[in-house]
């Protein structure tokens, strides 16, 4: 994807050696503005997916491929450096003189897009599962052992989503808030040793 953006003000900041054109660093509030303003994803004006056949993802190291790119984007994979075969490794090379390695710090703060990730995935399923078993009751339609398949799945991820809070909780990592009735149904799954921190949404934001 190429965007083309017309710039009232004159472009500031230094000058490229080579083609003699100003340019200068976007911050990442002006990188989320942008993103807004194109409806674009913010990630795809970093790394041009389904644009290239390989991506750039620091400019001293060669580009990789997409799939690659975006994984390393959203934390799915480690920081990569492509070897001499021409082929991504994680990147083992020292943060600093005597720091981490970029895999090591990568571990160390991976761990809450993980949880996350795997929070959402099961929210999804759970909400899947609501909207089967309304639907059921509004149509009055369904045999009885079909209804209780649907609250069994549901119970299942609503279990699988205590656990996962439970887990970002002993991590001192924020869980997310839900609605009312959500809430109350993770906290009976009894798996949560600190219920009181699970917060519910304000009625305003559950009609939103």
């Amino acid at each position: 994807m190429t965007v083309h953006v017309e710039l009232e003000a004159p472009v500031t900041g230094r000058r490229d050696r080579v083609t003699g054109r100003r340019r200068r660093e976007v911050t990442v509030d002006e990188l989320e503005v942008l993103a807004h303003a194109l409806a674009v994803p913010l990630l795809l004006l970093i790394f041009p997916v389904g644009d290239l056949d390989r991506v750039p993802t620091t400019p001293l190291e060669p580009a990789v491929h997409p799939r690659m790119a975006w994984k390393t984007a959203t934390g799915a994979e480690p920081p990569v450096r492509v070897h001499t075969d021409d082929k991504p490794y994680a990147d083992r090379s020292t943060i600093g003189r005597n720091g981490l390695t970029r895999l090591e710090a990568w571990r160390t703060v991976v761990r809450p897009i993980e949880l996350y990730q795997q929070l959402s995935d099961e929210t999804q399923h759970m909400i899947k599962a609501t909207g089967r078993l309304t639907h059921l009751d509004q149509v009055k339609q369904g045999h009885f052992s079909e209804a209780q398949h649907l609250r069994e799945v549901r119970q299942h991820h609503l279990t699988e989503m205590a656990t996962l809070m439970e887990t970002m909780m002993d991590s001192g990592i924020r869980t997310p808030a839900y609605d009312a009735q959500t809430a109350q149904d993770i906290i009976e799954t009894g798996l949560l040793a600190r219920p009181e921190a699970l917060q519910a949404l304000p009625a305003s934001a559950e009609d939103d």
